[in-house]
C-alpha cells in the first residue's frame, strides 16, 4: 500500500470514530492498537491520552528526549435542554461558531442507545423569501436539534432515553477527490494524526536510527484548552505540535504546503527549535511558510501553561475552514511526515538541555557583530553584549 494510500485509509477510518472532546475512548483505543500492531511501546493516562515512546539509539551519554504531539479530540456539543416539543437546546464543546453549526448532522448519545440528528436554527420554517430566517440571531440560544425520531413532546425524547449532559458528535462525512482534497468535518487534528501515525509507521518499518527517544503524545482535551499539560515527562526537552491551521483566502497557500509558525495567541513559540524546524523544512525542499496564528491556542500553549520547561514549536498542515467542513490535501500531509521524520532523525536542537545549564551552555540570540552601529551611545549594546559572552 502506498504511503497516500495508507493515509487515506487511516484518516478514513479516524473520522468514522466519534471523539468530541470528554467522549474520546474509542478513538483512544483506536490509536492503542495502531501501536500495538506496529510493537511501539505506549501507556495511556486516566483520561485517555497516549503516550508512545520510539526508542533512540544507545550511546555513553544520552541526548535529550523529545517529543511530537497532537491531538485526537474534536469540537462536539452536549445536550443542556430538552424543549417543550421534544427538540433539544446544545451546549457547544469547544470553541466554534453556531454559524458552522447550521445544517451539521450529528449523533446523539444516550445512556443505552444512538440517535441522529441535524442542528437547525430556531425558526418557523416557510417557503420563498421567508424573511424569519435572517432575523434569528446567530448564537447557541437559537440552535436546535431535531432528533430522527418520532417525538413531538419532552416525554417522547427522555423515553428514548436522551438527558440532559448526553455527548453530541458532528459526522464527518468525508468526500476524498481524485484531485488530492479531502473535505468533511474533523480533519482538525485527525489528518495530523494520520500523518504522524505515518511517520512512526516509516521509523519502525524503515528501522530508521533515532538520536535520541521520542515520546509521541496524542492527546484528548486540546479543543477546551488543556491538551498536553499533565502527560509530558520530565526528561523532554522540546516538543513539536502538530496541527491544523486554517489560512484566510487573502494568503495565498499552495495545496502541499505547511505552516511553521512563530507564535499563537498565548505568545512567541521558542526561538531555536522554530528555527530547526525551519532549516529542517528548507533544506528538504518541503513548501512552508511561516506564520503567526493570532487566533490559535493549542497543546505547546498547554504545556507551558502547565508549567513544563520544554522548548515548543508548531506545525502545521495546509486546512481550510477550521471547526467548520475543513479541507486538506494529501500531499501536505505528506509533506508532513517527511518534515516529522527529518525532525525525529536530527539532533536534538541542544544537548545540554537534559537539565538546567549554566550560563556558559546556555544559548545566545544576538550576535553583537551583526548589531547595527550607533553614533556615541552611552551605553553601547555591542559591548555589554560582547562582555557576557
Amino acid at each position: 500500500m502506498s504511503e497516500r494510500q495508507q493515509l487515506k485509509s487511516t484518516l478514513l477510518e479516524l473520522l468514522a470514530i466519534p471523539s468530541p472532546s470528554g467522549f474520546t475512548n474509542e478513538i483512544s483505543r483506536y490509536i492503542c492498537s495502531q501501536l500495538e500492531a506496529l510493537q511501539v511501546d505506549y501507556d495511556i493516562t486516566r483520561r485517555g491520552t497516549v503516550r508512545a515512546r520510539l526508542p533512540g539509539v544507545s550511546s555513553g551519554e544520552r541526548d535529550p528526549a523529545r517529543a511530537v504531539v497532537n491531538h485526537v479530540d474534536s469540537i462536539g456539543a452536549m445536550v443542556r435542554r430538552i424543549k417543550p416539543d421534544g427538540r433539544l437546546l446544545v451546549a457547544p464543546i469547544g470553541y466554534w461558531s453556531s454559524r458552522f453549526a447550521e445544517g451539521a448532522r450529528v449523533t446523539v448519545f444516550a445512556e443505552s442507545a444512538a440517535y441522529t440528528g441535524t442542528l437547525l436554527p430556531t425558526v418557523t420554517w416557510g417557503v420563498h423569501r421567508d424573511s424569519g430566517v435572517d432575523a434569528v440571531p446567530m448564537d447557541w440560544d437559537h440552535i436546535e436539534l431535531r432528533l430522527d425520531e418520532p417525538v413531538l413532546d419532552e416525554a417522547a425524547t427522555r423515553a428514548l432515553g436522551i438527558e440532559v449532559g448526553d455527548f453530541i458528535a458532528c459526522n464527518s462525512r468525508p468526500e476524498v477527490l481524485d484531485n488530492g482534497y479531502i473535505v468533511g468535518r474533523g480533519i482538525d487534528n485527525k489528518a495530523g494524526v494520520a500523518a504522524v501515525l505515518a511517520a512512526i509507521r516509516r521509523v519502525v518499518e524503515d528501522k530508521l536510527e533515532l538520536p535520541s527517544d521520542i515520546y509521541v503524545l496524542f492527546t484528548v482535551t486540546e479543543t477546551v484548552g488543556s491538551g498536553a499539560g499533565s502527560a509530558i515527562l520530565p526528561e523532554v526537552s522540546e516538543l513539536v505540535t502538530v496541527d491544523f491551521a486554517s489560512v484566510p483566502a487573502t494568503e495565498a497557500l499552495s495545496f502541499d504546503s505547511l505552516t511553521i509558525a512563530y507564535g499563537d495567541a498565548s505568545g512567541p513559540y521558542d526561538y531555536h527549535l522554530t528555527a530547526h524546524l525551519q532549516h529542517l523544512a528548507d533544506s528538504s525542499d518541503i513548501p512552508c511558510q511561516r506564520r503567526v496564528l493570532a487566533a490559535s491556542h493549542n497543546d505547546a500553549a498547554a504545556a507551558l501553561a502547565a508549567g513544563h520547561d520544554v522548548r515548543t514549536a508548531v506545525v502545521a498542515f495546509a486546512g481550510d475552514a477550521t471547526h467548520s467542513v475543513e479541507r486538506t490535501h494529501f500531499s501536505s500531509l505528506e509533506n508532513m511526515v517527511r518534515l516529522l521524520l527529518g525532525y525525529m532523525c536530527s539532533k536534538p536542537t541542544f544537548a545540554h538541555d537534559t537539565s538546567t545549564t549554566t550560563m556558559s551552555d546556555f544559548s545566545h540570540q544576538i550576535d553583537a557583530d551583526r548589531l547595527p552601529a550607533r553614533a556615541d551611545p552611552e551605553i553601547d549594546a555591542v559591548d555589554v553584549i560582547r562582555r557576557n559572552r
